[in-house]
């Protein structure tokens, strides 16, 4: 490997080989064309974080879904992981604690509820 070489540049590896850049995490040589990096898997255009909002935005665009409808359908999804995880901490020793994570579930459950149909609401018709 080339350590003159600066990551992102191009050159020609000593195996004779084309090479688009340098992994930015573990410096090994990426293929030309590679996304991902073979040693370490690091996505090679940016962070995961960019890689994630990239795949986010390809798929807004492609379901046609607007921001607020989405807003809405990741705080329901997250509503509902939370009615799963709420009596994980206490553990009922009997039926009055046993019917309050009961309870507190369905809250959790009827936020999710209501905020998905807020998204359904806010929804525009073409």
């Amino acid at each position: 490997m080339n350590a003159s070489v600066s990551v992102g540049q191009n050159y020609v590896a000593a195996s004779g080989e084309a090479v688009s850049s340098l992994c930015s995490k573990c410096a090994t040589e990426l293929k030309v064309g590679a996304e991902f990096c073979h040693v370490c898997g690091r996505w090679a255009f940016g962070s995961e974080l960019s890689r994630l909002m990239k795949t986010v935005k390809t798929a807004v665009v492609e379901t046609d879904i607007e921001t607020p409808v989405l807003i809405c359908m990741l705080l329901a999804g997250i509503f509902a992981l939370i009615s799963l995880f709420v009596g994980i901490r206490m553990t009922p020793k009997t039926i009055a604690e046993w019917q309050i994570i009961q309870f507190w579930r369905i809250e959790w459950l009827l936020g999710a509820i209501a905020v998905l149909l807020l998204g359904v609401l806010l929804k525009k018709n073409n």
